[in-house]
């Protein structure tokens, strides 16, 4: 491998890792650099990929990273991740072949943390706001494509009848028809789609089901179910509110989760019960955890690794 292809690969790795963190995401730049060379789009995908294979080896490297520590400028954190991309891509290249990594249409990833938000604006205006614990892949040139890959985004869309924003979430395509919302897609793919303005089309020509404001789609398993909501509980995330009506503990427990960046495990004969109100986050979690625990009269501890809710009468006998 030449000099200059080991400059460009670390440069894509430069890139994925400053963009994984809000303050340093510098999107102008970014898209300057995929332009510059059409080398550059498969160099960022590897590292993209080699992220999902090996997480928790690029976790490791993050959790040594000092506080200051800027990526272009740091060799031996950039040799370390290169190993892994190559590594990974080695790996994929034996399963799928390598042309099949360059032939689908330039992506990249933007991701959050547990407990980081991101605001991502496209080039027509397009706002996307994500929650933590979430990975959503944009599309080089098109800002109107998005796709869910997981956690909770909320999506305020400039619409263009002859262009529709669309946003991918597995096999499924919802469409916008002038909106704000907000889709939900749970770690067992499970997704919950909540219009607050306009409408979403879900799987337009196909399924075609119209989402109105005040109206929420969820889709588990093959099946699809719609139901009205208020309008103004669409996203409150972004305020520091979590707003319910019947929803399973294990649901509020994710989000939480989701929200403060710790883990929540759940007992199994609670994780069906359900509550209908407000958890406000504000504080940290040793704050929070207990506070929600007194709202849905369960016991919340916490452990080693997080916290964990129960039923108080488990823990009375």
């Amino acid at each position: 491998m030449s000099p200059s292809d080991d400059q460009m690969r670390e440069a894509a790795i430069a890139w994925y890792l400053r963009l994984r963190e809000p303050a340093d995401a510098d999107w102008d730049g970014f898209m300057a650099w995929l332009e510059a060379d059409p080398r550059h789009d498969a160099l960022y995908q590897e590292v993209a990929d080699a992220h999902d294979g090996y997480g928790d080896l690029v976790e490791a490297v993050d959790a040594h990273r000092p506080s200051n520590d800027n990526v272009q400028t740091n060799p031996r954190r950039l040799k370390f991740f290169a190993g892994i991309v190559t590594a990974a891509a080695a790996s994929v290249a034996g399963i799928v072949g390598y042309p099949m990594l360059t032939a689908s249409p330039a992506t990249y990833a933007v991701e959050t943390q547990p407990g980081q938000h991101q605001t991502v604006r496209l080039d027509d205006g397009t706002r996307i706001e994500l929650n933590g614990d979430t990975k959503i892949m944009l599309r080089k040139g098109d800002a109107r494509f998005t796709s869910l890959d997981r956690g909770e985004a909320t999506f305020t869309v400039v619409h263009d009848a002859s262009d529709p924003f669309e946003v991918h979430v597995g096999a499924d395509v919802y469409q916008d028809a002038g909106t704000v919302f907000d889709i939900t897609r749970d770690n067992n793919g499970a997704v919950e789609t909540a219009v607050s303005h306009g409408a979403v089309l879900y799987n337009p020509g196909s399924d075609a089901v119209r989402i109105e404001a005040g109206r929420v789609l969820r889709t588990d398993r093959g099946r699809a179910t719609l139901a009205s909501i208020d309008t103004a509980t669409v996203g409150t995330w972004r305020d520091g509110r979590l707003i319910y009506k019947q929803a399973p503990i294990a649901r509020i427990a994710s989000d939480v989760s989701r929200n403060l960046g710790v883990p929540i495990r759940v007992s199994p004969d609670i994780a069906a019960q359900t509550f209908s109100g407000v958890v406000i986050l504000g504080g940290d979690d040793s704050t929070i955890l207990p506070r929600i625990g007194a709202i849905l009269d369960i016991s919340v501890a916490r452990e080693a690794d997080g916290w964990h809710m129960s039923s108080r009468a488990r823990d009375s006998r």
